[in-house]
């Protein structure tokens, strides 16, 4: 790249003409010619991002012309398929990740250059065609009207700005007077007094009457500078506002809280919506700009790893593709809301307390009890994080919504068992921090409720076994349900601790179609020595009981010598009813799920929300996770059941950070929980859960109680005010 064509001479440098307009139907260049009808002043090969919606980069030849027109093409001796006038477009460049964004308006190429040489070379080409912009020249303000932008005039709000400041430096000259005068003595009364006192011409109180004039002539100003505002650009108000929207959309919000933009949609994207009116702020559209961005939250469009870049000569990038990036599932603002009795919900980004508890050698732990089964020996709580195993099964449906819904609908197989694919590989997202801290194991009886309808989600999980201890939990959405039972046996290898998963997972969509998911065995690295981390490994397995078709997901194992870059990688391969191959998969179990489309690439089915600030200090959670164990308005101790895990004492002591009271309190209870079971076996009496049944001679836990209750029922129940009656007979646990 950056090399001229082999035959053409030396490179000519063309400034344009800021005031003629070229334009793109020119025939030398209009998309469709051929390469060598061009008048070329620079051209090579570049990475572009595709125009089928989140399907990564590829290799592109690149061509700018004298006229100052920026062309593309699949090589160089292929027609070209777009332009951009670079007199008129945004420009936009990283040399930190060596990328080039050209805007149009209505179009945008996203390059990525190839090596830093290439960068330079391109970067200063473009910006020889972008004309100058004068002194005196301030972006404008555009208003939508919903049909068109209208450029408003701002000269007059400047003005009354100008005009205010001025009078609030008179106004502080007569403050600091007054102090003068006034402040030194022994009280504010004293001080007033005091200074009216004074009988010099330049008294307090000549000063306090021009303090007042000046007072209401600020106030005058103000409402002026207000009015001249508010008739130029119309007021948006409420959460879906316009600014919100946008900043939320360019990932302003995510600069500003000093994590990456969660946004990777381009400015020229932007859409509001659920509003008459919108604000652009923008340069003036007849003439181009140059924006440099090496920042460090700049980094998402820079990222580009090779799995994303094909380097074929695909033909059809203006074609759409089935999934659409509409349909993909948003990176999630960290305070998601919920409407709930007209209420609206504000979810906390931030656990009450950092990480607590000093931490204790795990090492040391199993070595004094090899050979045992883990779940039968009382750990301290510093190896707890502020959840519970029941809590811990909730945090596997933060993307279930989405990705279900989505597969519920579709009519394809294979889109739809990927779908579910990706649905279970999402459940391991929530992991990607965690290390040495475990959940909270629950006591008998003990459940955990998940009600968000904005999300669309309705969960519940009940521990129904002591020993083995085994959680049984229910989910539903629009067009889905899900309901199974987990078992975890562990095995210590002497650096690392195997959790081997047991039980069963069953999804239905309402249309019949029934899958079975089997899960993959998770190891504890480092226990010995070195940064702990968590590792997935081995098959997960996707199976439609109707028909036969199957996916099979490898969680592949990290190499000695690859580093963190070799680790969480995953593989899929999707079979037909007769066993033979229809397409793969491939991502990262941390952040991405892809579906190969053609030889080369493959479109994006999932992606991870990113991560809080500084999660690290807070136990590795995620938003979603830390909205887990709050205590929210209309889902307290009011309507919630005794038994539900936001209710339990020692959890709570801990997430507050309170250590010493944690420990004491689960001590506690665990004794309590003890003396109940000697108590129920002395009897001869078996515990029986409450939401959950099995059926003679299944060993597969059922959503429902066994004489019919219905946990969803009972709750709607105590939310109209019958709480005795929806619990009753439901035991108080952690009483």
């Amino acid at each position: 790249m950056g090399h001229h064509d082999k035959g053409r001479s030396k490179l000519e440098h063309h400034p344009s003409n800021p005031g003629k307009r070229v334009s793109s139907l020119n025939p030398g260049t209009n998309p469709g010619k051929s390469v060598d009808q061009l008048q070329i002043v620079f051209s090579g090969w570049v990475l572009k991002k595709k125009r089928k919606k989140m399907q990564g980069y590829a290799k592109r030849y690149l061509i700018l012309t004298s006229q100052g027109i920026l062309t593309y093409t699949m090589s160089p001796d292929k027609p070209t398929r777009d332009s951009i006038e670079i007199p008129h477009a945004s420009v936009t460049s990283s040399k930190r990740h060596g990328t080039i964004h050209v805007d149009s308006g209505s179009s945008v190429f996203h390059l990525k250059m190839l090596n830093e040489d290439d960068f330079e070379a391109w970067r200063n080409h473009l910006r020889s065609f972008i004309p100058q912009r004068s002194t005196d020249s301030a972006p404008r303000i555009y208003v939508s009207t919903g049909t068109d932008l209208v450029a408003v005039d701002l000269s007059q709000v400047f003005v009354n700005l100008d005009t205010s400041e001025k009078l609030i430096r008179e106004v502080d000259e007569k403050v600091s007077i007054l102090k003068q005068k006034g402040v030194g003595q022994k009280t504010a009364t004293e001080a007033i007094v005091g200074a009216f006192s004074s009988k010099s011409e330049n008294s307090v109180e000549t000063h306090m009457n021009t303090l007042a004039a000046l007072l209401e002539q600020l106030k005058s100003e103000h409402d002026n500078l207000k009015n001249s505002i508010e008739s130029k650009i119309p007021r948006v108000t409420g959460p879906q506002g316009t600014m919100d929207s946008i900043k939320s959309r360019q990932g302003i919000a995510g600069m500003e809280s000093g994590s990456r933009p969660r946004s990777r949609m381009s400015i020229s994207s932007l859409q509001t919506t659920q509003t008459d009116s919108a604000i652009f702020y923008d340069a003036d559209s007849m003439a181009g700009e140059e924006h440099v961005l090496d920042d460090e939250t700049s980094k998402d469009d820079g990222d580009v790893s090779r799995d994303e870049v094909s380097s074929d000569g695909d033909e059809d990038d203006d074609e759409d593709s089935g999934l659409d990036e509409t349909t993909l599932p948003s990176s999630r603002s960290p305070t998601d809301s919920v409407s709930s009795s007209s209420a609206v919900i504000q979810r906390r980004t931030k656990l009450p307390a950092k990480v607590s508890g000093d931490e204790v050698s795990l090492f040391s732990m199993l070595k004094k009890n090899v050979g045992k089964d883990l779940s039968t020996i009382s750990f301290p709580v510093s190896f707890n994080c502020p959840l519970s195993l029941l809590q811990a099964a909730a945090e596997e449906f933060e993307y279930a919504p989405e990705l279900l819904g989505r597969a519920a609908k579709t009519e394809d197989w294979v889109e739809r068992i990927c779908l579910v694919g990706a649905f279970a590989v999402s459940g391991y997202a929530s992991t990607r921090l965690r290390a040495s801290r475990k959940p909270f194991n629950p006591l008998l009886g003990e459940t955990f409720e998940c009600l968000r309808e904005d999300k669309n989600l309705r969960f519940v999980a009940e521990k129904v076994v002591h020993q083995p201890p085994i959680v049984a939990t229910h989910a539903e959405g629009k067009g889905w349900t899900c309901s199974g039972w987990s078992c975890v046996k562990n095995k210590f290898w002497g650096k690392s601790l195997e959790l081997i998963p047991e039980g069963s997972l069953r999804l239905e969509l309402h249309d019949g179609d029934a899958f079975t998911l089997v899960k993959p065995s998770s190891f504890m690295r480092n226990l010995l020595a070195g940064n702990k981390y968590l590792e997935h490994v081995g098959e997960l397995t996707v199976t439609n009981e109707n028909t036969g078709q199957r996916l099979v997901i490898e969680f592949k194992e990290g190499t000695l010598w690859g580093g963190l870059s070799s680790r969480n990688s995953v593989a899929g391969t999707v079979y037909d009813a007769n066993g033979s191959v229809v397409t793969h998969l491939r991502g990262k179990w941390t952040d991405n799920l892809a579906i190969q489309k053609d030889k080369e690439n493959y479109q994006l089915v999932w992606e991870a929300s990113e991560m809080p600030p500084h999660a690290d200090d807070y136990y590795g959670f995620t938003y979603f996770a830390m909205s887990l164990n709050e205590i929210a308005p209309g889902c307290d101790e009011s309507v919630l059941p005794p038994t539900d895990s936001r209710l339990r004492p020692d959890q709570r002591h801990f997430e507050n950070g309170e250590v010493d009271q944690a420990e004491a309190t689960k001590q506690r209870l665990e004794e309590e929980q003890r003396a109940r079971r000697r108590k129920m076996e002395a009897q001869g009496v078996r515990h029986q859960p409450r939401w959950f049944h099995q059926d003679a001679g299944d060993k597969d836990w059922k959503f429902g109680g066994p004489n019919g209750e219905d946990y969803f029922k009972a709750r709607k129940e105590a939310e109209q005010g019958s709480w005795d009656k929806a619990w009753k007979n439901v035991p108080k646990i952690f009483s």
